[in-house]
């Protein structure tokens, strides 16, 4: 092995072993009980669960798109852009 591989690997090695310590220490509290003069904290159904992840996001992201199109719809304006008017003395580039 050359000395160019060998400081490769040993950089390998070492941000390996730093990440996996990291990692480790980092996932130390989610380990953690709950204390002792909490409650525990009741089930929750998988239909809430979604509902507060999917739906309700979901939801309010309706509700937001339509009350930015709705005042456009509402005047005709549709939903797609409009052209703007070319007006009638448009030089080509590069023609002065």
């Amino acid at each position: 092995m050359t000395s160019s591989t060998r400081t490769a690997v040993r950089r390998v090695a070492t941000l390996s072993v730093a990440s996996l310590t990291a990692f480790a220490l980092m996932s130390a509290p989610a380990l953690a009980d709950v204390p002792s003069g909490w409650s525990h904290p009741p089930h929750v159904s998988p239909l809430h669960f979604l509902a507060v992840i999917v739906l309700i996001p979901l939801g309010l992201a309706l509700v937001i798109a339509g009350v930015v199109l709705l005042p456009g719809i509402l005047k005709g304006e549709g939903l797609l852009p409009k052209p703007f008017p070319k007006p009638d003395h448009v030089e080509s580039p590069g023609h002065h």
